[in-house]
């Protein structure tokens, strides 16, 4: 999941909303994901969808647990440092071949590619050799995953306590062998093959979802599922009133009166995802290469105020959400502290803002980027650009050997661990490190947390951690993910789990729906 996207809704005729439902037992409003590829999908919107066409391991179920999928059992020996997981028996994909514990090593290799690594390789880092096989320095022979019969072992340079969870991720779902380096892009290849409870394919304003009759736990109770990509111009709300979507997210501005609608209102749902929206900063060079500089910013600005008048999500103490294990309860966040930062500022050479270098603030359109720039200005006497870029081009601009000086983005869980929040993000080297930030106190504090299975001693490193986040500002974490949907009374199981989306092989029409 990694980086959350903006839902996408396509504009196009009226039409292609009534041709979409033709057939289907559940229309779903969603969008085309970037990537069929488990192994190249970076964002929370490709991921949800992804989820439902190719199966891992393991699997979240609403509560955000993990529960066995395509694994039966899984076996943790000694310190944490091998994981053993044992394949359920007669596994197959939706064309009857058999799914092999090699497909498994295979799959996850493919987040390991030297030549294209995945947006979320980061997952596998603790793998022993991983970080070596992407530098070239080792070979397959020298990573830590390997296949015998229905067995996949799992060799870590360190006890990765998180490891069990990371395997629900669906960077992680099995790829049958056919399709790999057949999924890139947002159209279906011919012949789609999966591992997951439905097939996709692609018709007019929709993407139809089949049940795969080989799947590990049979057909899905709902055989056929379209997803509605094309609204016809109309709102996602406008849509479901009309009765031709059963499940929608909806805006927050939209909640705020839909709550008190009569029918609209008990059919409103709203989930807590395990997600941060965070401002960054490239570490490497001037002026942010400067933590006082960093920490100026951070100081200089309102975010509470921010948030409260900009949404209604909740500000931010941690970059750790709630509801992650270990995350702790102190304020991790800089205090809000305007003099404070001036005096930064000032010892950094630029008083009053003066000779401050030219920097713009980019953003995918998150919505409070003006309000930021217009504090800056006011409490420090620098003048900031705001830049709005288009979401596929931001995130390939972050990646990129010169990402923005100054940038936000959001996160959501890929597994329900602080270390998504702590190691995944800012981790030296990790690849979800976008601005390049490195502390070997930071790094040891995490490594220390890895290596425990005690949550209160896990805690405590944690905290060590973010309490160095809080002086060094390479991010500053801003508020809470939220989100609101839309779900047609009868429908039972559409409970998004903390990674943001539904599993739709848990859903089913109530006895006595009309369904």
């Amino acid at each position: 999941m990694g980086v959350l996207a903006l839902t996408l809704v396509l504009v196009g005729t009226v039409a292609a909303v009534t041709h979409a439902q033709e057939g289907a037992d559940l229309h779903i409003v969603g969008g085309v994901p970037f990537t069929w590829d488990p192994a190249l999908a970076g964002d929370a919107g490709s991921a949800g969808m992804l989820a439902q066409v190719f199966e891992g391991l393991t699997a979240f179920d609403a509560e955000s647990r993990v529960q066995p999928a395509l694994a039966r059992e899984w076996t943790v020996h000694g310190d944490g440092r091998r994981i053993d997981f044992e394949l359920r028996s007669d596994l197959r994909y939706s064309d009857g071949t058999p799914i092999a514990a090699q497909d498994v090593v295979d799959s996850w290799f493919r987040l390991l590619d030297p030549r294209r690594p995945s947006p979320l390789v980061s997952l596998l880092a603790d793998v022993e050799g991983a970080t070596d096989y992407l530098a070239g320095r080792v070979g397959a022979e020298g990573v830590g995953l390997r296949a015998d019969g229905r067995t996949v072992t799992v060799d870590f340079r360190r006890p990765a306590t998180y490891f069990l969870a990371v395997t629900a991720s669906p960077s992680l779902a099995v790829v049958p062998p056919a399709m790999h380096g057949r999924l890139d892009g947002p159209l279906l290849p011919a012949g789609v093959v999966v591992s997951g409870a439905y097939i996709p394919s692609e018709k007019a304003g929709a993407i139809r979802l089949t049940g795969n009759e080989h799947f590990w736990a049979g057909l899905p109770p709902i055989e056929t599922i379209d997803v509605l990509t094309d609204l016809g111009g109309r709102s996602p709300v406008a849509v479901f009133e009309a009765g031709e979507a059963d499940y929608t997210p909806v805006s927050s501005f939209d909640a705020s009166w839909l709550r008190y609608d009569d029918v609209l209102g008990p059919q409103l749902r709203r989930t807590d995802n395990f997600a941060v929206h965070y401002y960054g900063f490239d570490t490497t060079r001037p002026p942010f290469d400067d933590p006082r500089v960093r920490l100026a910013f951070a100081q200089a600005v309102n975010w509470d105020r921010i948030v409260r008048l900009g949404s209604e999500g909740e500000p931010a103490t941690s970059v750790v959400p709630p509801g992650i294990p270990a995350r702790g309860e102190e304020d991790f966040r800089p205090p809000y502290d305007p003099p404070a930062a001036r005096d930064l500022l000032a010892q950094a050479g630029y008083a009053g803002g003066q000779g401050f270098p030219p920097t713009t603030l980019i953003s995918f359109g998150y919505g409070y980027e003006e309000a930021v720039a217009t504090e800056l200005r006011e409490e420090l006497g620098i003048s900031l650009p705001v830049e709005i870029m288009d979401f596929s081009a931001y995130i390939a601009r972050l990646e990129s050997d010169e990402p923005p000086q100054l940038w936000t983005l959001s996160w959501i869980a890929d597994y329900p661990h602080a270390h998504d929040f702590l190691g995944l993000l800012l981790e030296t080297g990790s690849a979800s490190n976008y601005g390049n930030w490195s502390n070997a106190a930071f790094d040891a504090a995490i490594e220390a947390a890895a290596a425990t299975n005690n949550e209160a001693e896990q805690q405590t490193h944690y905290a060590d951690a973010q309490a160095i986040l809080r002086s060094e500002a390479p991010v500053v974490p801003v508020d809470y993910g939220e989100s609101w949907t839309l779900s047609r009374t009868g429908l039972l199981g559409a409970l998004e789990s903390g990674m943001g989306f539904v599993r739709y092989a848990g859903l089913d029409w109530a006895e006595g729906s009309g369904r």
